[in-house]
């Protein structure tokens, strides 16, 4: 059965229908958050998110302070949107859940209290899930949060619900922006057990990095994948302004996403 799309996805695929159906002309002002509140009856987190996504997509831009405008249907966005696994598994076609093998408190890792920003002695919420798409895994995650962040988990259902979810959906705590870095790992015991594999065979490791309002870290992951099952491909848009290939800007990103084998 296909996965229900979250309440952001869901306020943003009614923005995006009514403004590319012509039901806002280019620099029209949308909605306040309040009156798409009211309207939609969701959060104003939600709500954001949501806006988030269609400026990301190059639909709307947001002056701060005034509110959100139709942007010029001719622009082409050139940034890459924030996703979490379900968002990945529904765009593929499969259906989500994950395996919680471990949540607990951990002492402080000076490399993982590093990135975020929290003091060396602060004890961090460690949380290992096996990421699975309809039945079959496809990533280990490992997932590091400052105390704060980690004790809102601990009365939730991780086997249906993301991290994500949960941050900004009950407690409104909106995940602006984040760091990818991608690297190559060898499958150690515990991970290849989990992930079905042979320990030393390849990965593909990924170590991201959430942050909220002002920057502030919300968790650090490191997320293994199976190269038999997934590949990421990159897209690059060339428009007039990058036409020129000397150019030191190069051709800008449009789109940098996860492929899976079904």
């Amino acid at each position: 059965m296909e996965q229900l799309a979250s309440k952001h996805e869901q306020v943003k695929q009614h923005l995006k229908k009514e403004i590319t159906e012509g039901n806002y002309e280019s620099g029209e002002k949308l909605p306040s958050e309040k009156r798409l509140c009211d309207y939609f009856k969701v959060s104003r987190v939600t709500v954001r998110h949501a806006l988030q996504n269609l400026e990301n997509d190059g639909l709307i831009y947001r002056k701060q302070g005034v509110g959100a405008f139709v942007s010029d249907k001719s622009m082409k966005s050139n940034l890459v949107r924030l996703t979490d696994f379900a968002e990945d598994m529904r765009q593929a076609g499969l259906e989500s859940s994950s395996r919680l093998i471990d949540l607990r408190k951990v002492d402080p890792i000076k490399e993982v209290n590093e990135i975020l920003e929290i003091r060396p002695d602060m004890k961090l919420i460690r949380v290992d899930r096996i990421r699975l798409g309809s039945g079959k895994p496809i990533a280990f995650d490992i997932t590091w949060l400052p105390p704060g962040y980690g004790q809102l988990l601990f009365d939730e259902d991780l086997t249906t619900q993301t991290i994500y979810n949960i941050i900004e959906e009950k407690y409104e705590i909106p995940i602006q922006a984040g760091s990818y870095k991608l690297t190559a790992a060898n499958a150690d015991e515990y991970i290849a057990q989990h992930l079905k594999v042979e320990p030393k065979n390849a990965l593909l490791e990924i170590d991201r990095c959430s942050r909220t309002t002002g920057g502030k870290k919300v968790y650090f992951q490191k997320r293994y994948y199976n190269p038999e099952l997934v590949s990421y491909v990159m897209e690059l848009s060339r428009t007039e302004e990058t036409n020129d290939l000397s150019s030191k800007d190069g051709l800008p990103l449009k789109e940098f996403s996860p492929k899976f084998a079904k």
